[in-house]
């Protein structure tokens, strides 16, 4: 496939959990804590980085990582180390070599159970968010076909993702269409593309992501 301001504070409500990955290094949080994930900034461009602070986790060290995320030949990008600066562990996210979005995973040391820390990166072109978006994941593929492409839908599938690419099923589908174009409805003339749709969390609706001639 084609790879192609202020801090905004989100708190998650994951203080037990947090709680059972330190008890286990002998570093307990405080018991009313909430672990508290800032990124700066919440969406970036392709190959650009942002800045991550954690905040209200009592136990270290602490590592992050993108689910899903991988380098530019399929590999799942490693966890990365934070840092302590006073009270907030701080870092760069790896940059992912796919668009998409992709949840913060943290964990409390190399061996303890990864913490879905409720906050998305989103990797996108710009003005990707203002597209239409459609309940159904098919419908985005339809409104290409009608809308991006001026053609007529001949046929459209779902496409099995290829190995290298590990986004979130959740959060991405990929479809497969044939079309035709006005004034050409032979057989021979019919079209392909490979139709990639993301939504912006579990409960949103479906997008356009990218349109590539390779899945």
């Amino acid at each position: 496939m084609r790879r192609v301001g202020p801090l905004i504070p989100f708190v998650v409500g994951a203080a037990l959990a947090v709680a059972a990955a330190a008890s286990a290094t002998g570093n307990s949080p405080r018991s009313n804590a909430s672990v508290r994930v800032d990124l700066q900034p919440p969406v970036v461009s392709l190959r650009e980085h942002a800045r991550i602070a954690v905040s209200e986790v009592h136990a270290g060290p602490l590592e992050v990582r993108l689910a899903g995320a991988t380098d530019e030949r399929g590999r799942a990008l490693p966890w990365r180390s934070l840092r302590l600066a006073g009270h907030v562990w701080v870092g760069t996210l790896a940059a992912p070599a796919l668009h998409g979005v992709y949840p913060v995973v943290l964990r409390v040391g190399a061996t303890e159970t990864p913490l879905r820390a409720g906050r998305l990166l989103r990797v996108l072109e710009p003005g990707t968010r203002e597209r239409p978006t459609y309940r159904a994941p098919s419908d985005v593929a339809r409104w290409w076909v009608r809308t991006v492409a001026h053609g007529t839908l001949v046929a459209l599938r779902a496409w099995p993702r290829p190995a290298f690419d590990r986004r979130d099923l959740r959060l991405h589908r990929l479809f497969v269409v044939a079309y035709t174009l006005p004034g050409h409805r032979a057989v021979r003339d019919r079209l392909g593309m490979f139709i990639t749709v993301f939504r912006d969390g579990y409960a949103s609706r479906w997008q356009l992501l990218e349109a590539t001639v390779e899945p």
